[in-house]
């Protein structure tokens, strides 16, 4: 691996790092290996955390499944510890729930036949409770460094852009519309047509319902939006790192740089940009430069991967300030600590 250097100082500085790329590129596995790494050569006591609940984190640590609760990775001697956990997104709006409502408000909301639809309906939904784990989790003085594996690049924007989302939400025409046979009988009055036709369409109890659902939630507003600024207090912060993902393929780099620039836009500087699966592709698989016999053949394709390596640098100056490592392809899929060591070395 080339680039080691900027990456051991990212792994040593940061509080937490959020990786980020497109789908395809390899974005859990290299989360697992920064995490591996951090414990291994630094003595970090860290905690890789993924949105996505598919199970790639797990295969890529050798895991049969990753509970919600950090669970502990056997890495081998010396002082660091790792532990993996996955977002388990119904669970979490229970205990957020918990904590911002009071006991009766709590108690009504989860009971709501509409509660869990619409919690994990809501646009951003996933993204907003995925951040506000993080806030969780940054005062947990049992981990140095939280890595989080987020969703493919689009969505990784909308999970930076949640907790304003949620915030834009409190304050918006809609809430106030929904709450407004709960607001006052003003409200009432000036909502009786609209929630009229609602009824008819939707069925009485429906909307009585949705009402409610949405005053109680209304309630939480003053919670939601001081842990929502927390969060964007600390996705600012100089120790909060951004590791992008990328390969060389050229719909990656394409969507790699509009990332970057996301980024950039947002105030976020791309600490690190990760060139994943760093060799030529011929048709469908992987070129192994060494098993190529030929010299003057070898060469040409050693030329294509400086052509890559190049190309990514170049994608890399869009951003303020990343530096870029260079991770080698390796056959098979990996899945166990030693091999995720091994990936970064």
């Amino acid at each position: 691996m080339t680039g080691s250097d900027a990456l051991d100082r990212l792994l040593t500085s940061s509080r937490v790092m959020l990786v980020i790329g497109p789908g395809g590129v390899g974005k859990t596995t290299v989360a697992a290996a920064l995490g591996c790494r951090a414990v291994a050569e630094h003595g970090r006591r860290v905690l890789v955390v993924t949105i996505d609940p598919a199970r790639r984190l797990a295969q890529a640590l050798g895991l049969e499944e990753l509970p919600a609760e950090p669970v502990l990775v056997p890495v081998g001697e010396g002082t660091g510890r790792l532990w993996a956990s996955v977002v388990d997104m119904a669970r979490s709006w229970d205990e957020l729930v918990r904590q911002l409502a009071s006991p009766a408000d709590a108690d009504a909301l989860l009971v709501n036949p509409l509660y869990r639809t619409l919690t994990t309906g809501f646009i951003q939904s996933h993204d907003y409770i995925a951040l506000d784990q993080l806030a969780t989790l940054d005062a947990d003085d049992r981990y140095d460094l939280i890595i989080v594996d987020t969703p493919p690049a689009t969505h990784a924007i909308d999970v930076l852009d949640a907790p304003q989302a949620m915030v834009d939400f409190f304050g918006s025409r809609l809430l106030r519309w929904l709450t407004a046979p709960y607001r006052s009988r003003l409200a009432q009055t000036t909502s009786k047509p609209f929630l009229a036709v609602a009824e008819r369409l939707l069925g009485g109890p429906f909307v009585a319902r949705l009402a409610e659902f949405f005053w109680l939630f209304s309630r939480l507003q003053p919670g939601f939006v001081a842990r929502a600024d927390r969060v964007t207090r600390r996705l600012q912060q100089p120790s909060t790192g951004y590791v992008v993902v990328t390969t060389s393929d050229p719909s990656s780099v394409t969507e790699t740089g509009d990332l970057l620039d996301e980024l950039d836009a947002r105030g976020h500087d791309a600490s690190l940009v990760v060139h994943n699966r760093a060799v030529p592709i011929a048709g469908d698989e992987p070129i192994d430069l060494d098993a190529i016999a030929d010299p003057s053949l070898r060469a040409a394709m050693a030329a294509l991967v400086g052509r890559d390596a190049r190309l990514v640098r170049t994608l890399a100056g869009r951003s303020r300030a990343a530096e870029v490592a260079t991770v080698p392809w390796r056959s098979g899929q990996i899945s166990s600590v030693p091999a995720l060591i091994a990936l970064l070395d």
